[in-house]
């Protein structure tokens, strides 16, 4: 994310890139987000084609696992996986 200081707010703004709404976008699609962050990615999903397409093919993905599976995980197994995707997408990107 780049900084940049709001016109008249004098408090840093952090810009968000592409790369940054992949690092975030689970959380953004469970709504798991801050009210902040959630803006910052909005506004960036506002002017970018290509993180939108993203976002709706997790949206879709997500859509068909409702449908095709009738009971949900449990919440403590749907964190651990969610640590450990990250864990691996993270070191993956070295």
């Amino acid at each position: 994310m780049n900084d940049n200081v709001e016109p008249n707010a004098g408090t840093p703004r952090r810009d968000i890139e592409c790369r940054d709404l992949v690092d975030v976008l689970y959380e953004y699609v469970d709504g798991g987000c801050d009210e902040n962050l959630r803006a910052q990615l909005q506004e960036h999903l506002d002017n970018c084609p290509s993180c939108v397409e993203k976002l709706g093919v997790e949206r879709e993905i997500r859509q068909l696992l409702r449908v095709r599976c009738a009971q949900a995980a449990p919440v403590e197994l749907r964190s651990r996986i969610t640590t450990q995707l990250r864990v691996v997408y993270r070191t993956s990107r070295g």
